[in-house]
């Protein structure tokens, strides 16, 4: 047997069961993971942080009164004007700011955020996925 041949074989060898492994495994990695925009993030990476993290509801107001994160502040284009005074009012300087809409469509989120940094609030993100993401995550809230 040639020494090629050989090689052929031996990689055909290992090639199966690193198949089976790679499809099948319990903690394998995803194939396909959505590419985050910039500015965005994944509700995995806020729940690894440490520190407070300051969540804005970008939604309408009777979206946000239907359901919210814990302690999120609704802060919306409508509302601007006079939600803004009461998101500083709270917000600390440092802290991260992680503002959603209603699902990854929705641009809402985006507006709202990019007024934040416009206003001086630095560390400003946008939940990959919005309030569907949260929601799913966390069923019972």
């Amino acid at each position: 047997m040639t020494g090629w041949r050989q090689a052929g074989l031996i990689l055909c060898a290992s090639a199966i069961p690193g198949a089976f492994s790679a499809a099948f495994h319990p903690r394998r990695p995803g194939w396909v993971q959505d590419a985050l925009k910039p500015g965005e993030i994944r509700l995995a990476d806020v729940e690894g942080w440490r520190g407070t993290v300051r969540w804005v509801d970008a939604r309408s107001n009777g979206d946000y009164d239907l359901g919210h994160a814990p302690g999120a502040l609704h802060l919306d284009l409508l509302s601007w004007p006079a939600a803004f005074p009461l998101f500083l009012d709270q917000w600390q300087p440092g802290e991260k700011v992680v503002v959603y809409c209603g699902a990854s469509s929705c641009h809402l989120a985006e507006e709202v955020a990019e007024k934040l940094r416009a206003n001086g609030i630095d560390s400003v993100y946008v939940l990959q996925g919005g309030w569907e993401v949260w929601k799913a995550r966390h069923p019972s809230q």
